[in-house]
């Protein structure tokens, strides 16, 4: 267990209003939930499917972190996957990454990463990307066209030019996948870049994780996910 969460509603997804607002059904009453995950999430977002939701302070009602699917729940919100990360890193549990977390959201550019950690004395730029579509076994990235995980891919392929250590974690919010690859139907660039970065010295790493809904705990499935480019 990563993280204990406090009484998620359940609730019946309705329908995407945009890219950040869901219609959904609670209590018997429609009702609007925060969605900050960027992607499509077309096989999620779908009228009737169960989700989870947390009381947000906003505009909305609540927001949504995980959509029903096949018993457990997709953790698709990506705030509490960077949470999940955290923990893990924390605790010591993802063997690849026994680091600590110098400073949040790092300026490179024009632009701003997720983390700077501390591994074995280097300082690692690190950015990580929400991987929830699932295909064959795989988690993936990205469901869609993403201009802002173009540029951070490429910012981390710079810093590894200069001599800087960069790395890219994928957060797979979908529980029993074995590995990670990129979705070159999603966006075939990130595809390229990906391969482009691994090449330049970038580190790329994958681990999975899970809501549970019996427990309200997410859960870290596998600690390290093999990556296929």
């Amino acid at each position: 267990m990563l993280l204990q969460l406090e009484s998620p509603s359940i609730c019946t997804i309705v329908r995407r209003v945009n890219r950040f607002v869901v219609e959904v059904k609670h209590a018997w009453k429609l009702t609007r939930a925060h969605i900050n995950n960027t992607g499509r999430l077309l096989e999620y977002i779908k009228e009737g499917k169960t989700a989870y939701c947390l009381p947000h302070r906003g505009k909305t009602e609540f927001r949504l972190i995980a959509v029903d699917e096949e018993g457990s729940g997709a953790l698709i919100d990506t705030q509490l996957q960077m949470k999940s990360f955290e923990e893990a890193v924390r605790r010591g549990l993802l063997d690849w990454a026994k680091c600590e977390i110098v400073s949040r959201a790092p300026r490179v550019g024009s632009s701003k990463l997720d983390y700077l950690l501390s591994c074995g004395g280097y300082k690692v730029f690190t950015e990580l990307k929400s991987a929830v579509l699932r295909q064959d076994g795989y988690a993936m990235y990205p469901d869609c066209p993403t201009l802002r995980g173009r540029r951070h891919i490429w910012e981390l392929i710079e810093l590894a030019r200069i001599g800087h250590k960069a790395l890219i974690v994928f957060v797979a919010g979908i529980r029993g996948v074995t590995a990670f690859k990129p979705y070159v139907e999603g966006d075939a660039e990130v595809a390229r870049l990906l391969k482009m970065a691994y090449e330049s010295g970038v580190g790329i790493r994958a681990f999975s994780v899970y809501y549970e809904p019996e427990t309200s705990k997410i859960i870290l499935d596998k600690s390290s996910l093999e990556i296929v480019l």
